[in-house]
């Protein structure tokens, strides 16, 4: 499993955002500092994940597409353990509108993604 950087969130957030008018600037670079920190202690890439995914959707650090770059780093982190969990579905969405009511924690994100996700064999195809 891959470490998260601030250099892949950036890619990724650069990829989800293609339209010539989105604003790829970011609002708070502390918050992808310490979503980095806190997902770089955690082993598990279900944890990883979901942490990565909670902290981006709950302390949004770019002024336009947070939610899509959290799905899309979720999924980079789970497929680099060999998971697969095709992002956003309906669960997902119903946690992040709990994200947003403060009534969602990333164990919560974490159960979601364990229950949807698909494991992958090492040739990419799933099982």
């Amino acid at each position: 499993m891959q470490d998260v950087s601030l250099e892949l969130i950036v890619i990724l957030h650069r990829n989800v955002l293609t339209d010539a008018q989105a604003d790829l600037r970011n609002i708070s670079e502390g918050n992808l500092h310490q979503l980095v920190f806190q997902a770089n202690l955690t082993d598990d890439p279900f944890s990883r994940a979901a942490l990565a995914f909670w902290s981006l959707c709950a302390y949004p650090a770019f002024r336009e597409g947070n939610r899509r770059t959290a799905y899309r780093l979720a999924e980079e982190i789970l497929d680099s353990a060999g998971c697969r969990v095709n992002l956003p579905c309906p669960d997902v969405r119903a946690l992040v509108q709990g994200i947003d009511a403060f009534t969602v924690e990333p164990e919560d994100v974490e159960q979601v993604f364990m229950n949807a996700a698909v494991p992958v064999s090492p040739a990419g195809s799933e099982r």
